[in-house]
């Protein structure tokens, strides 16, 4: 049986993270003997099958003195492993987990050399947008076998090098299992789902502010919000400050999100900058009029093919969020069409068939 390794920062809650975990559960691990190896020693908020190894680079609590100690080490930890492992195809995924892994391409194993597939998950644009992650990226990422963007905006970026171009492909998210199937709500509750980490990327501070202008027309609705983050002391201030305290919930994160959010009347997705959004896509499949930010690499636009499943607002345009979630509110009816049409559209993203897409790209690198 081949063997394949993924790579990644941990199995923490994430976009990345979580296509790994439903691509290893659902379909690879039936085919292929699979390891997932993680730079940091963080928590695993995925299950994984038993049939699955985890390996961590890190012991708990690591500490480094900069940047660049803490790449080598984990570079040196990684060709430990990689040598004992010997697997048949690498597929990494972010930046720091990329870099590492090609840092090591060329060299030998053992007796081993084999391919590696990189995937890049976000707007590349910020992911390499200071100096030494466009160095690397520019000196390391044409080493690389292949290549998995999520939308073809994200692949342009890699137009610099045609080694790249003529081996990316485009493989978007799958749609998680508790999604698949759905039916709309048959009644809305009065309040605004979002669903995000709490980071600078997701922009909640505009989300907030956009709602207080929603709550002065339309004061029996709420805003629920799920997740956690480093901005959660932050937002919790913008909320006492925009005297919102009674309109927001901050529900942290929850197992029966699904049944939480699904009869609201609208989701936002606020962010700045996205693949494709995870959270999105759930809350499109639920059935959930949703607005969102046109961001790069056009993920959200992608998904609700350019305003026919959802409403999409400029990036950093409060006003424009304001009015769009105001005028699912007040048009229940095109809201529903929607609706509608968003989840017909979520039928193009059921896990069978990315599963295959992803099945079929491996191939090209076993032998």
């Amino acid at each position: 049986m081949k063997h394949i390794v993924f790579f990644t920062l941990s199995m923490m809650r994430g976009g990345a993270e979580g296509v790994i975990a439903r691509l290893c559960n659902d379909y690879l691990r039936l085919h292929y003997r699979i390891t997932i190896v993680t730079c940091m020693n963080c928590p695993v908020e995925y299950s994984l099958d038993q049939a699955i190894e985890l390996i961590c680079l890190e012991n708990e609590g690591a500490v480094y003195r900069n940047m660049g100690e803490r790449f080598l080490k984990r570079r040196k930890r990684l060709a430990l492993v990689l040598d004992k492992l010997a697997p048949d195809l690498l597929i990494s995924f972010l930046p720091e987990p990329n870099f590492l892994a090609l840092s090591l391409k060329g060299k030998v194993f053992g007796k081993y050399q084999f391919p590696m597939i990189i995937s890049v998950r976000n707007d590349p644009k910020r992911e390499y947008g200071n100096k030494v992650y466009y160095a690397l990226m520019r000196y390391w990422y044409p080493k690389a076998d292949g290549y998995v963007f999520q939308t073809s905006q994200a692949g342009e970026y890699f137009a610099f090098s045609r080694h790249i171009t003529e081996r990316m492909e485009i493989i978007p998210n799958p749609l998680g299992r508790d999604y698949l199937e759905l039916r709309k709500a048959d009644s809305r509750e009065k309040k605004i789902v979002h669903v995000g980490r709490m980071d600078p990327q997701k922009n909640q501070a505009m989300l907030l502010r956009a709602c207080k202008d929603v709550f002065a027309k339309h004061p029996e609705y709420i805003l629920e919000m799920y997740g956690d983050g480093k901005l959660q002391g932050e937002l919790e201030r913008l909320i006492g400050e925009l005297e919102l305290t009674d309109k927001v919930r901050l529900c942290g994160n929850v197992a029966d999100l699904k049944d939480r959010i699904q009869d609201a009347a609208v989701f936002v997705l606020s962010s700045d900058y996205e693949g494709i959004p995870n959270a999105l896509m759930e809350a499109m499949a639920a059935g959930i009029p949703a607005v969102s930010t046109d961001c790069p690499c056009k993920g959200p636009a992608y998904l609700m093919e350019n305003g026919k499943c959802g409403r999409l607002v400029p990036v950093g345009d409060q006003e424009a969020l304001s009015a769009a979630i105001t005028e699912l509110i007040e048009n229940p009816e095109a809201a529903e069409q929607m609706a509608e049409r968003a989840i017909e559209r979520m039928k193009e993203f059921y896990p069978q068939e990315i599963y295959r897409k992803w099945d079929e790209y491996i191939h090209k690198f076993l032998k």
